[in-house]
């Protein structure tokens, strides 16, 4: 069983522009919806809550028929819970004292040591991408890393950074992003491509 690790979110135009103003909000929705269909079959999904992702989660898991073993969205107590219904495992990580920053840090510390990824896949997104993404290569440095550039925002800006496909900022088929270059059993091509 294939496990990934999701950092997704839609950017906030009250928030850094840089992150709005190049984001794909409709490309980030089908990234989302494609990861599911291509990974809830033959493995399970780890993501942290995010008011616009979580409930696209949710309604993709419920469509596909499976159980709630196959997402696992973590949340911190430091905000008010989400209403996901019964199609996802949430886990509820403490807050720390009145400290926002504080306690997103400690739920995504929890978040990524909470399985053994094969790979992370960062969609779109806002400046919590790029804590999630330092996180996730210092404790999983072999697992694949896919920055969805095509999504823009913050996973352009990763991508850019880094030695990775230029198919990951052109390519729109994410079904076939997600079959390329994750580790899908019984998958025909499963090399990353660079990263």
């Amino acid at each position: 069983m294939i496990d990934v690790f999701l950092s997704a979110s839609v950017p906030l135009p009250q928030r850094d522009r840089r992150y709005f103003d190049t984001a794909d909000v409709l490309a980030i929705r089908e990234a989302i919806k494609a990861l599911v269909e291509v990974v809830i079959p033959v493995g399970r999904i780890t993501s942290g809550g995010h008011p616009a992702i979580t409930p696209l989660l949710s309604l993709f898991v419920q469509e596909a028929g499976l159980g709630p073993d196959r997402v696992t969205i973590f949340q911190s107590a430091f905000f008010p819970p989400q209403l996901l219904g019964n199609f996802v495992d949430v886990r509820v990580v403490p807050a720390v004292a009145n400290d926002r920053e504080a306690s997103l840090t400690l739920m995504r510390e929890h978040m990524v040591s909470s399985r053994n990824f094969d790979a992370a896949v960062f969609i779109g997104g806002m400046e919590g991408l790029f804590e999630e993404f330092d996180i996730f290569v210092c404790r999983h440095p072999r697992a694949i890393v896919l920055p969805i550039a095509s999504t823009g925002a913050a996973a352009a800006i990763i991508h850019g950074n880094g030695n990775y496909s230029d198919s990951l900022a052109r390519d729109l088929a994410f079904p076939s992003v997600f079959r390329r270059n994750l580790p899908i059993p019984g998958a025909d091509c499963n090399r990353p491509e660079g990263g």
